[in-house]
């Protein structure tokens, strides 16, 4: 079947976003315990969930190596609630989930934390022309690795992200069509008395505008622009980030597809920082065949340190595999992997590079639709290319979920 007009604009768009957010999905101590959307007859959906799982984590403070190797490691069990309402119409799509889990460590109680997300997204088909939609997320986590953001340490630091998002696609013809879209967020780390773990967050402001021309069945070419304002607490002045590309979107075959984009970004001068000037590109190819599906994607652009200060220079690259085995729906299993290479633009403030990797793979057994059994092994590591400045964490364990949606009439 061949890509719509409007979906390859919501595909550009959403490619462009992710310069400033994640190749990949969040990843939690255990998959996510939310159900799937649900893609059922037109009506309201309520969709409770509730997951129990154990996990082994081998450093559970986040240190460096070498430093408490022998003492820094624990047994946590999870406690899942979570909950899912949608409404499914002709031309409107509302969908609001929460999902919680208590994380209980069997030595170190102290450490004791929730982990919450929750968002509410309502997407609206005015007609054959125009659709829109509004989108708020939030999430409230123990630990910075948590954070799907360029130029943060990870530590044993809570943080709480809020993000309101708003879009707007029109089809201007037959041939061409053009987007806009709007990103509102907050990023606030926990305070500690010690200095040596502060962190600073802050605010940022985004819009982006796409266009795009087809030329056939299959190619669509276009430029993309985007504007970011980002505000560092602490900083003096907000940092202004500009990017412009040309883009192509293709569909190599009813399975493939692929999006890129290339052009400039540059980064306004401020009392603290150099006015910046570099390339800016993506690129992402997809593929999807029933109910198997793989991405991987590259995007390089300049965007704020939330952790440290200044502005960075961002490089991500990730990839992602999820597919039934054994020939039946009831097995799975689902493998991604996101590469990140931070390096500092702004020399005042005492930013170090940081090179990330995150893995996480899950295998699962639905016997029946209402519960699933799940394994997974996930690792992050990071280095500030510095002596002692290496981090790795590993964490292996399994959860069961059930979840069972109910028809409202």
């Amino acid at each position: 079947m061949n890509m719509t007009r409007s979906t390859r604009l919501t595909i550009a768009i959403a490619l462009s976003l992710s310069a400033g957010a994640p190749v990949a999905a969040q990843e939690r101590v255990g998959p996510n315990v939310v159900a799937p959307a649900s893609t059922s007859a037109p009506g309201w959906t309520f969709t409770p969930s509730f997951g129990y799982g154990l996990t082994y984590d081998d450093n559970i403070s986040m240190f460096g190596i070498r430093v408490a190797e022998q003492a820094n490691d624990d047994v946590i069990s999870m406690y899942q609630p979570a909950v899912e309402v949608g409404y499914r119409g002709r031309h409107t799509h509302l969908e609001a989930d929460y999902s919680g889990s208590f994380l209980n460590y069997r030595t170190f109680s102290g450490l004791n934390r929730w982990d919450q997300r929750g968002k509410l997204e309502l997407r609206r088909q005015e007609s054959a022309r125009l659709k829109w939609f509004v989108r708020g997320t939030g999430a409230a986590v123990p630990s910075t690795d948590l954070i799907e953001l360029g130029g943060i340490p990870y530590r044993r630091t809570g943080a709480v992200e809020e993000e309101g998002r708003g879009g707007i696609d029109i089809a201007l013809g037959s041939r061409d069509s053009v987007g806009s879209s709007f990103m509102d967020q907050v990023i606030d780390f926990e305070r500690t008395n010690d200095s040596r773990v502060l962190l600073r967050g802050g605010h940022v402001l985004e819009s982006l505008n796409a266009w795009r021309h087809k030329l056939g069945g299959r190619l669509s070419i276009g430029t993309d622009y985007s504007f970011r304002r980002a505000t560092v607490t602490g900083d003096t002045e907000p940092f202004n980030i500009h990017s412009a590309e040309g883009a192509i979107d293709y569909e190599l075959s009813p399975a493939w597809t692929f999006s890129g984009g290339a052009g400039l970004a540059y980064l306004e001068r401020t009392p603290t920082t150099a006015a910046h000037t570099g390339p800016a590109w993506r690129a992402s190819l997809e593929w999807r065949h029933n109910t198997s599906s793989f991405h991987a994607g590259f995007v390089r652009s300049f965007i704020p340190s939330f952790g440290f200060g200044g502005t960075i220079q961002n490089e991500e690259a990730g990839a992602g595999y999820r597919t039934v085995l054994f020939h039946s729906r009831r097995w799975y299993m689902d493998h991604s992997a996101v590469f990140r290479n931070d390096r500092p633009l702004t020399s005042t403030f005492e930013q170090l590079p940081l090179r990330s990797l995150r893995t996480n793979s899950v295998l699962g057994f639905s016997p029946e639709p209402w519960v699933r059994l799940e394994a997974y092994y996930s690792r992050v590591q990071q280095t500030s290319l510095r002596a002692g400045g290496q981090l790795f964490r590993n964490r292996v364990g399994f959860q069961i979920v059930t979840s069972k949606p109910v028809r409202v009439s």
